[in-house]
């Protein structure tokens, strides 16, 4: 079992654990399990809400949810790869083992002081530049530092390691949409609505693709079209929070703030609060005044300021 020191698990999972870990597998097993990475912010699309049902660790305004191998049968040839961001995967695939879900719940506080985090970030990102010297340019390497360079927001350097790994596997949709999400962060927004339609093409069920095709039609004035594709994602996909949230400010865009306001009101509920929904019209108001779309963020400020 892999925890980190600013991660622990609930006394109320403790039998769950031991009542799985006692029982012997025929062969070698892994488990996928569910973080909570707690978060002070309540403007991120996607957060979950802080429910009770483990009311003594939920900490912060609410969690995002990631999943990863954390818990596998003690055998010689599973270990760990790679220094950073380290992997048990390629043991497991090599062994034929595909992990299981799991029901205990790792809560994670690393993300609630931002100075430790972004101190974490910037010494992740150094050892990753020398991961990758050591490595000469292998594809896990560069995924890496282009992710923490991202993060970090260099966003100059993320653009030439995402084009680098392109170079080695030009196939990889995952890696063209964190080149769009780059090259829209550095300004160059139709750069990036093309590295998006290029990740739409190899992966079809690629949501996100879909999602930032729409929100970068939008800043080059195109919410006629951002408003389609969006509509469409939110029906395939009820769930996905952003989708509905960005429809409905792509509705503001395309016709007025009186009918982007009734489309705002229409998903505001528990997830998607009229607070959160505020600061998130705020935040795309900011971009859309960088792309020079001052009109519609002059709209979706209206709009999102008075759902009260």
């Amino acid at each position: 079992m892999i925890l980190d020191a600013d991660e622990v698990i609930a006394e109320k999972d403790y039998d769950t654990l031991r009542r799985l870990t006692n029982t012997p597998a025929p062969i070698p097993a892994a488990y996928q399990i569910l973080t909570r990475n707690y978060i002070n912010r309540n403007d991120i699309i996607g957060r979950q809400a802080n429910d009770g049902s483990y009311a003594d660790k939920e900490r912060g305004c609410g969690w995002m949810p990631s999943t990863k191998t954390r818990l596998w049968s003690n055998h010689p040839e599973i270990r760990f790869s790679y220094p950073v961001h380290e992997l048990v995967s390629p043991a497991l695939e090599k062994l034929g083992i595909t992990p299981k879900p799991c029901p205990v719940v790792v809560h994670h506080y690393g993300k609630l002081d931002q100075l430790k985090a972004d101190a974490k970030g910037e010494k992740y990102y150094q050892l990753g530049l020398k991961k990758l010297e050591e490595m000469a340019d292998a594809l896990i390497p560069l995924r890496e530092l282009a992710v923490q360079a991202g993060i970090l927001g260099r966003f100059d350097e993320a653009i030439d390691l995402w084009q680098r790994f392109l170079k080695l596997d030009n196939n990889n949709a995952e890696a063209w949409l964190n080149l769009g999400t780059a090259l829209f962060s550095g300004g160059k927004i139709d750069a990036a609505l093309a590295a998006a339609e290029q990740a739409s093409e190899l992966d079809p069920n690629l949501k996100e693709s879909y999602f930032n095709r729409a929100l970068y039609e939008l800043h080059l004035g195109q919410a006629k079209k951002a408003a389609k594709r969006l509509r469409t994602l939110s029906k395939t996909q009820p769930e996905y929070h952003a989708a509905r949230f960005m429809y409905a400010a792509a509705v503001c865009c395309r016709d007025g703030v009186k009918k982007g306001k009734q489309a705002f009101k229409k998903i505001t509920g528990q997830d998607l609060t009229t607070a959160m929904i505020g600061i998130a019209g705020e935040e795309l108001a900011k971009t859309l005044l960088k792309a020079e779309r001052g009109k519609d963020a002059e709209r979706i400020k209206k709009a999102t300021s008075q759902l009260n």
